[in-house]
């Protein structure tokens, strides 16, 4: 069995999740895994994205392969985490809703929901963590 790719066990997307070998992409002959098969949806639709936006997946590919995936051609969210599940990273695949004139990403429909009902306190507490970049000023 290969070894986890970002330290610790740990999975690239549920940064506080354990992998499970089980739940895998396979890009360019390389076994990524990851904890759930969650993180393997979101990782398959955004796979250049996440190579983007999470250095230990970076540097599993060469400049070559990040190019042949289009890593280059990705412009990053300043948002990085969901809000909600805060260990969780999003992409701009990720669930969106409007709130005061920007966008935020959330991890899943359930994430969504929650905000939908209490979003100034979840909103108060994304901003305490630093999770909301694109509301400062």
């Amino acid at each position: 069995m290969q070894p986890a790719l970002y330290g610790v066990d740990k999975c690239a997307l549920m940064l506080e999740d354990d992998i499970d070998p089980e739940e895998y992409s396979e890009v360019l002959g390389k076994k990524i895994e990851f904890c759930c098969g969650s993180c393997v949806k979101a990782f398959d639709k955004a796979t250049a994205y996440y190579i983007k936006a999470v250095p230990a997946l970076a540097e599993k590919f060469t400049e070559a392969e990040k190019k042949e995936l289009g890593v280059d051609k990705v412009t990053l969210l300043d948002q990085r985490f969901c809000p909600i599940y805060p260990d969780r990273i999003v992409n701009p695949e990720s669930k969106t809703i409007e709130y005061n004139g920007k966008t935020i990403y959330f991890w899943s429909s359930s994430a969504q929901r929650r905000w939908k009902k209490d979003p100034e306190k979840y909103f108060k507490e994304a901003m305490e963590r630093g999770h909301l970049p694109q509301f400062k000023s």
